[in-house]
């Protein structure tokens, strides 16, 4: 029933059929990444610092280096940290060649209608998010993968594309789209999972129905299956500007999600490489050595019962400076699906940065929300602000997760990290 009805949505679009490029790719539009204000700017900088590491029980000092670099169109960031405690060496941070690889917060290049980055994947999302929805692949940090995104338009038609791993053994997406008149996009969307064997589909279709004051209201309309497993339909509509009074952009959705049984949308998403039918998240409290019995947070697809969903999203960008997102997607039904999404960027001059990411999975009303941290949550808390001359304060929190071997499973881990740094410009 939903493949009829989506097709009969679609026939009736492309008869109306300039849409806008897909925005926000990956990190193409991370503020957090952009060291340079005008492209003729060039920018070289290496902090040097030193503090205090509490992970988990255990306190240790670390010392820790980031260089960064911008020419356009290339920027690139750097960081590596070394942790020593009354217990020895914090064996994660160099145990493994690919630690080398973990150095690599970003490199990228960025000019025009090309764009291409290496680094931890995050916020990647495809579309409207139907399957592929703030994907990241640094949940567990000591584990997260490096990964690579590319872009590419050229008239009417766009691709782009994505690997969790460069070493291709792990996450795959890929997305194609293409602009139809009446400022109408038409994307196809793809993505795999090798170690699960998971393949999810979605087609989308969004049309600016009418534009005033450079505020303009696009409906959209979108089908997403597993290949294994269910089906979805997704439609709503956005509020949308990219760039009213010339000095802001914001976006406003609100939706609705039609799932039938064994689909659950967005499912790749912020928790999925610690959250999947190969790798779980173990409850805390639970016996290490009863984790056959099941005792893990989340759902898989297989246990989803299906039912409606509601959405709404507010994003709001100004000028360089500033940036906030929030998504809630409320489930109806008996199952813990409801999410929530939330991201805070604020930067003023060179020595002071604010970042706060939230993620809240397996919920079930808003008012959950306000509660502890449960083990379907991630947050990162990271500040910079000027001490004195070129002396600086950073600050770091962590709500992420730590492997259990042999066996690919997760448990919660809290991490805070203060240091002193010194900064210097060549």
């Amino acid at each position: 029933m939903y493949r009829l009805l989506f097709l009969g949505l679609l026939i009736a679009r492309i008869s109306l059929a300039d849409c806008m490029a897909q925005s926000g790719f990956g990190g193409m539009n991370q503020l957090s990444e952009k060291l340079v204000e005008q492209r003729w700017q060039t920018h070289r900088q290496l902090d040097v610092m030193g503090g205090v590491s509490l992970i988990g029980a255990q306190w240790r000092g670390l010392v820790s280096l980031n260089l960064e670099t911008a020419n356009y169109p290339f920027a690139l960031r750097l960081r590596g940290s070394v942790r020593q405690g009354p217990l020895g060496r914090y064996a994660p941070d160099w145990d493994e060649a690919y630690d080398f690889l973990r150095l690599i917060q970003f490199a990228r290049i960025q000019a025009d209608n090309r764009y291409a980055r290496i680094g931890p994947i995050r916020d990647m999302r495809h579309g409207i998010g139907h399957v592929v929805n703030h994907f990241s692949s640094s949940a567990s940090w000591d584990a997260r993968t490096i990964g690579a995104e590319l872009a590419w338009a050229t008239g009417i038609f766009e691709f782009s594309g994505f690997t969790a791993d460069v070493l291709f053994n792990n996450l795959v997406g890929a997305r194609a789209s293409l602009d139809l008149p009446y400022t109408s996009e038409l994307g196809i969307n793809y993505a795999n999972h090798h170690p699960t064997n998971l393949t999810a589909w979605s087609i989308d279709l969004q049309s600016e129905l009418f534009e005033t004051g450079r505020i303009a209201f696009a409906p959209y309309v979108s089908y997403a299956w597993y290949t294994r497993y269910g089906d979805g339909l997704a439609f709503g509509a956005d509020v949308r500007s990219l760039g009213f009074l010339d000095i802001l952009s914001f976006r406003i959705r609100v939706g609705a999600f039609y799932n039938s049984r064994h689909f659950i949308p967005g499912y790749i998403g912020t928790l999925f490489s610690v959250n999947n039918s190969q790798n779980r998240i173990i409850r805390s409290g639970a016996d290490l050595q009863s984790i056959a019995s099941g005792d893990f947070a989340g759902l898989l697809l297989q246990e989803a019962r299906g039912v409606t969903d509601l959405l709404t999203e507010f994003e709001l960008q100004i000028r360089d400076t500033f940036w906030i997102a929030y998504s809630w997607r409320r489930h109806y039904g008996t199952q813990r699906l409801s999410e929530l999404y939330f991201r805070l960027f604020m930067k003023a001059g060179a020595y002071f940065n604010l970042e706060v990411g939230v993620d809240r999975l397996g919920e079930h009303t808003f008012a959950d929300v306000f509660t502890a941290f449960s083990e379907q949550s991630a947050l990162i808390f990271a500040t910079v602000l000027r001490i004195r001359g070129s002396i600086f304060l950073r600050t770091e929190a962590r709500y992420t997760f730590e492997p259990i071997d042999p066996v690919p499973h997760y448990l919660v881990q809290r991490r805070f990290e203060p240091t002193l740094g010194i900064r210097v410009n060549f």
